[in-house]
Order: C-alpha cells, then structure tokens, then sequence
C-alpha cells in the first residue's frame, strides 16, 4: 500500500514538474520575442530620427532617451557599471 502511495506521489510530481518547466519555456518564448520587438523598434527609432530629424517617430526623440539611461548609468559609477553588465547579459542572452 505504501509503495503503491509513494507510486503515486512520485507519478504526480513528475506530471507537475513537466507542466511547470512547459509554463517556464512559455514565458521564457514570450520575453525573448517582446526583448526582440523592442529592440527591432529601438532600431527602427534611431534609424528614422538620423534620417527625418528629432521627433520624426511617434513624437519622441530616441537618440536622446537613449543617451539619457547611458548617462544615467555612467553617472551612478561601480553600480552603473553592474547595471550596464546585467543588462547587456540580459539583452544578448549570454
């Protein structure tokens, strides 16, 4: 009777552990496909506002907003640092 429980247990964790690791690569699918648009857009941005001028996309100026966070990173000193390495890793996936 106990083997037979423990059977059980073992055949339901293993189910579970298979629906969470497909859960997992779902959302892990997810984000790199977002990561990728919105990096396809960045791009898309700054080549329009070379081309067109300031503004040009949706209002915004994307050179600036970008070169804002890079300040931004570069005047927090060791920390921005850290936060620039992580989030390259993040960007590239490495």
């Amino acid at each position: 009777m106990l083997s037979k429980l423990s059977f059980m247990f073992g055949v339901v964790l293993t189910k579970l552990i298979f629906i969470m690791d497909n859960v997992f690569k779902y959302f892990n699918g997810f984000f790199k496909g977002l990561t990728g648009l919105i990096m396809t857009v960045l791009g898309l941005g700054i080549a329009v506002e070379i081309l067109f001028g300031g503004g040009a996309m949706f209002g915004m100026t994307v050179i600036d907003n970008v070169m804002a966070v890079i300040n931004g990173l570069g005047g927090a000193g060791f920390a921005g640092l850290v936060g620039l390495c992580v989030l390259f890793s993040l960007l590239t996936g490495k």
